[in-house]
């Protein structure tokens, strides 16, 4: 005995009347893929599955099986949905604390190398002045070895002028 046709119509467009209010609300706040979708959907299936159990309508049961089974699906995936979302979150803190120990690391090895560059700066401005010492110690050697034999040429030149006037006054009192 199965449902004649048009109280079989009547019937799904109930059905669908009865889910507007709850389809239109579930879509303007935008939860048409939520647990409250997955619930009226059910509540369809089970209306079907039993109203066909009622008349005997094996297409109906049908119906509603494949609304049931649809609605499992579609849970199924919003759960495979979540999770990924949830390993997506997880890979995503893991990069960021990657990123961040990386990030630490760099500047540790910037740091040590700016450090390195600083002592090696340091060490060859330490021995540039050193150098520098070196040479201004050897100029100023050189300066007192001339300064030395400037006086050992004006000593030699006072001593040739009291030779010079002590063999004219020798002359000067030989021929006179």
């Amino acid at each position: 005995m199965s449902m004649p046709a048009l109280p079989k119509t009547i019937f799904d467009r109930s059905l669908k009347l009865t889910r507007l209010p709850f389809d239109a609300t579930l879509g303007l706040f935008g939860a048409s893929g939520s647990g409250a979708k997955h619930v009226v959907d059910r509540i369809e299936a089970g209306a079907r599955s039993v109203t066909g159990a009622l008349f005997a309508d094996e297409q109906l049961k049908e119906e509603g099986r494949r609304v049931r089974q649809a609605t499992e699906q579609r849970e199924r995936a919003a759960g495979l949905r979540e999770e990924a979302e949830e390993e997506r979150q997880e890979a995503d803190k893991r990069r960021r604390e990657r990123e961040s120990r990386a990030a630490k690391a760099a500047a540790t090895r910037k740091r040590k190398a700016a450090e390195t560059a600083a002592k090696a700066e340091r060490a060859n401005a330490k021995r540039d002045r050193a150098a520098k010492l070196d040479e201004l110690d050897a100029k100023e050697e050189s300066l007192e070895r001339k300064e030395e034999a400037a006086r050992a040429e004006r000593q030699a030149e006072k001593v040739e002028e009291a030779a010079a006037a002590a063999k004219r006054a020798r002359k000067d009192s030989n021929g006179r």
